[in-house]
């Protein structure tokens, strides 16, 4: 079935008008992540963009206009998020503070923030942020993000719409690469109208928009053959967090040995512009594996027999082999070789937190990765627990909600294989 231009048209206004109304509400109320209100707004937002998505999968004709509205109300969608005040739990503000005291000259690797002798270096916010106790968890690519963001504003509208700008720009890499590969440039709203996308950049200001931003271009650039700037990109990726290494496999073969060599050559000087020899530059990643746990079921079964150890492994290998197999079985410009390695290896992570599958979201506009765009929003239910410790509750998912995070990718994964032979997307080149 095809659907006329006009009725797309008229569609995505609609569907645009209820997602502002959301964000507007959100800002307005300043609705705490978790709460009764947060959820029922989410699931008129997520209601709306599924709505559209499936108008634009069967829409016909000219999409020009259609394209233009959504990308009017892609940004609507962040303004009024980006510029609404955050408090001092906010990640951004230890970003702030990394940034800040690496301006003095002081490694963020080698101190906590609660040392008295770096009091001067804390404002009001950074004074009460979670972390006072805690080595900075950022690899090195974020950190000279952090810094350059406090050398244009110390502060955390800034480090917000910074981050925002990011998400804009990863907009454009989706919008030029469909372009480039004959699909409906349409298609970039599964990514610029996501609801994660929205609150976790937009409203939660998180690095790893910065990390989407990076791994998209990488993409982009490999499947035009531009290996140079596509490694470039990678390395940044991986340097602002270290998901992205699974995809190794994906540039073997597929870039020059001068590029390889310039890339390691990138990361290795990224990472000793922060050696100490008293610190560990991959930050909190030791720590997370050996004692934090959320959200993450499947790590936690395998490291009841393994090990924490043994199951980080299991995770690092199962996404490295993903990519490998993905590797000699479709080309760089399939956003699934790219999506769904990672993927493999988040679902074994010791944390998932909601933002952390932001990484995924670029590469979502495909049949073959619409189980990762439903995980991308049964996983925002984990923002139960939000609610759930702020009535004095304990800071665990319940296995209820952990149930219904992977039975919905689940479930729509068995839907997909079963109209494997049926293109969802507009087009031939769409539905691969």
């Amino acid at each position: 079935m095809r659907l006329a231009s006009s009725s797309l048209t008229a569609v995505t206004a609609a569907s645009g008008v209820v997602g502002l109304a959301v964000v507007l509400t959100l800002a307005i109320s300043r609705t705490p992540l978790g709460a009764p209100l947060f959820f029922s707004l989410l699931a008129l937002f997520t209601v709306a963009y599924a709505v559209q998505l499936a108008w634009v999968w069967h829409a016909s004709g000219d999409r020009r206009r259609a394209f233009q509205l959504a990308l009017v109300f892609a940004v609507l969608f962040r303004l009024p998020l980006a510029l609404s005040p955050v408090g001092a739990d906010s990640d951004m503000v230890r970003y702030l503070w990394d940034g800040r005291v690496q301006q003095q000259g002081i490694n963020p690797f080698a101190v906590v923030p609660a040392d008295p002798a770096l009091a001067a270096t804390h404002t009001a916010e950074s004074a009460r942020m979670p972390s006072l106790w805690a080595r900075t968890p950022y690899p090195p690519g974020a950190q000279l993000f952090f810094r350059l963001v406090v050398s244009i504003g110390d502060s955390t509208l800034a480090m917000k719409l910074a981050l925002v700008a990011c998400d804009l720009l990863t907009i454009l890499v989706i919008v030029r690469w469909l372009r480039r590969s004959g699909r409906p440039e349409l298609l970039a709203i599964a990514y610029a109208w996501n609801p994660l996308v929205v609150l976790e950049v937009a409203h939660s200001g998180h690095i790893d928009a910065l990390g989407a931003l990076w791994i998209a271009a990488a993409a982009y650039w490999l499947s035009e053959r531009r290996t140079l700037v596509a490694t470039i990109a990678f390395v940044l990726a991986v340097a602002t967090k270290l998901l992205p290494i699974v995809l190794v496999p994906l540039l073997i073969g597929r870039v020059r040995i001068m590029d390889a060599a310039i890339g390691a050559l990138l990361i290795a000087a990224l990472y000793f512009h922060y050696h100490d020899p008293a610190a560990l530059t991959f930050g909190a990643v030791p720590n997370v594996v050996a004692y934090i746990r959320f959200n993450g079921p499947v790590f936690r079964a395998l490291a009841a027999i393994l090990g924490p150890q043994g199951a980080a492994a299991v995770a690092l290998l199962a996404g490295v082999t993903t990519a490998a197999i993905m590797r000699w079985r479709s080309e760089a410009s399939d956003p699934a070789v790219w999506a769904w390695p990672m993927a493999i290896a988040l679902l074994c992570a010791p944390v998932i937190y909601p933002w952390y599958l932001l990484y995924l979201t670029p590469f979502l506009w495909t049949r073959t990765t619409l189980p990762l765009l439903a995980w991308c929003l049964s996983g925002l239910a984990a923002y139960v627990v939000w609610e759930i410790s702020r009535r004095g509750g304990r800071w665990i998912v319940p296995p209820a909600i952990q149930a219904f995070e992977l039975a919905v990718p689940l479930l729509v994964s068995l839907i997909v294989f079963a109209k494997r032979a049926r293109p969802v997307m507009t087009g031939g080149a769409a539905a691969r």
